[in-house]
């Protein structure tokens, strides 16, 4: 066990990386439920539509997580051995890889935007809305991938407060132009609000893959080299895929069945979907310090293994494992403080108000298994590359458990849209009780780095 001075360290080391990823998660939660609370002033099916159709950027960054969370893992274990050739070859592959992702997912949104939006919903009137916002916000999957991986580097290396500042300029940026498209440049024209957004998300998108290229140079970070980009050893790739693979299925097992969520939910009314949207905004908004613990206790503990301190890793764990529990609960209590005056704002229908506000209700309660989830699954247990777990979990969870029960809640008994809610978010719930004992085994305290010349 630590002293008292090791364990003010430990404090102060995560509050430093935390204070930054916070903030900047707070701010992109604050510009989704700006994006919301406007596009719910507009209409309930501009608001249904944008939320709809933002499954397809939702899917794509699915892939983006798996990538990057593969190369987070192997990155924050080399800094700490300060191998910045390897973390740059880390980099290179992980930018190919994005770059092939996101094409595919740019082509399809703008040549085939009505059958995905089909995908979601039957309802015309939100399919024709959503295929006009899918063909501009097309335009952002052209910068992300590579910004995602850049700024997932600098977190990884320490660099959280620039990452921060990056992501917060952009934020800005699009908050400012969807203000200007929705209040000035379109007032009360659905189609073209919902194209001013979308289009505001590609410039601020390629805003910040440009600041990042620019920091990389005045701070001297880790280099973007094309023959990184283009080559990688065969044994880093093999690294990588035990890494990212397992976290890339499993992203996109739980990603596809919140989708098939989504698509549930969009066929009991719009009404639902938009309350819908208006709760899952506000639960993201209170739940950014959790998030922010789950990143920074990654990179802690990642660093600690890459230099070989398993007993510093462990107590780390344990000390966030405990942390995710209070903020959890802190997170609930907000999210009931905030509701009253997010409701007043938002003016939205009377049938999706109501079932908003017991919505609120459902997840103030979820937030806890949330916090607790993600920041063991998603944070200390990746970054041990303990990544086939989450992988198991969710797939259980969410494809034998609540996809059925919400499937059957909804279309065979029939149960009111509320309840069928509540089942669906029953899933951080289900999980809490196993990733709690697979925590207990520390299979996460493991030393993934390698000798680079003995590799090669």
């Amino acid at each position: 066990m630590f002293n008292r001075n090791q364990e003010l360290q430990l404090m102060k080391t995560l509050w430093r990386l935390m204070l930054p990823i916070a903030l900047q998660n707070l701010l992109s939660a604050v510009v989704n439920t700006a994006d919301v609370l406007m596009l719910g002033g507009v209409s309930a099916n501009a608001l249904s539509a944008s939320s709809l159709a933002g499954q397809v950027t939702f899917v794509l960054n699915l892939f983006y997580l798996g990538i990057s969370t593969g190369a987070s893992v192997l990155a924050a274990q080399y800094w700490g051995r300060r191998d910045r050739s390897t973390i740059e070859r880390i980099q290179g592959m992980s930018l190919r890889y994005c770059a092939v992702i996101s094409l595919a997912f740019f082509f399809a949104a703008c040549l085939i935007p009505d059958i995905l939006m089909r995908a979601f919903t039957n309802d015309p009137t939100l399919i024709a809305l959503g295929v006009q916002y899918l063909r501009y916000i097309a335009l952002s999957y052209l910068f992300m991938g590579v910004s995602q991986i850049l700024l997932t580097i600098m977190k990884s290396i320490g660099q959280t407060r620039v990452s921060a500042e990056i992501t917060i300029a952009c934020l800005l940026c699009n908050i400012t132009l969807n203000a200007i498209s929705i209040y000035v440049l379109f007032h009360k024209q659905v189609i073209n609000s919902l194209r001013g957004v979308a289009g505001a998300t590609a410039i601020s998108r390629a805003l910040e893959l440009a600041l990042c290229l620019v920091a990389i140079q005045i701070k001297r970070g880790i280099r973007v080299s094309p023959v990184d980009c283009l080559h990688t050893p065969e044994w880093l790739r093999r690294d990588f895929r035990k890494c990212a693979l397992p976290v890339q299925a499993n992203y996109l097992i739980w990603g596809c069945a919140t989708a098939g969520i989504s698509a549930i939910l969009g066929r009991l009314g719009s009404e639902i979907v938009a309350a819908n949207a208006m709760a899952t905004t506000l639960r993201n908004l209170v739940i950014v310090g959790c998030n922010a613990l789950g990143t920074a206790g990654s990179i802690h503990i990642g660093n600690k293994l890459g230099c070989g301190d398993l007993q510093g890793a462990k107590y780390a764990g344990i000390h966030i494992k405990n942390a995710s529990l209070v903020l959890g609960a802190l997170s609930g209590l907000m999210l009931l403080m905030l509701y009253p005056s997010v409701a007043t704002i938002a003016r939205i229908e009377a049938d999706a108000s109501s079932l908003f506000f017991q919505m609120v209700w459902i997840n103030a309660l979820y937030c806890i298994g949330k916090a607790y989830n993600s920041s063991l699954v998603g944070g200390i247990f990746c970054a041990g590359g303990d990544t086939r777990f989450g992988l198991v979990c969710d797939t259980i969870a969410m494809w034998c458990v609540i996809l059925p029960l919400g499937l059957l809640c909804a279309f065979v008994f029939k149960l009111p849209p509320i309840v069928v809610y509540a089942v669906l978010c029953m899933d951080e719930t289900v999980k809490l009780p196993f990733v709690a004992i697979r925590f207990r085994k520390y299979r996460w305290l493991q030393n993934l780095t390698r000798d680079r010349h003995t590799a090669e």
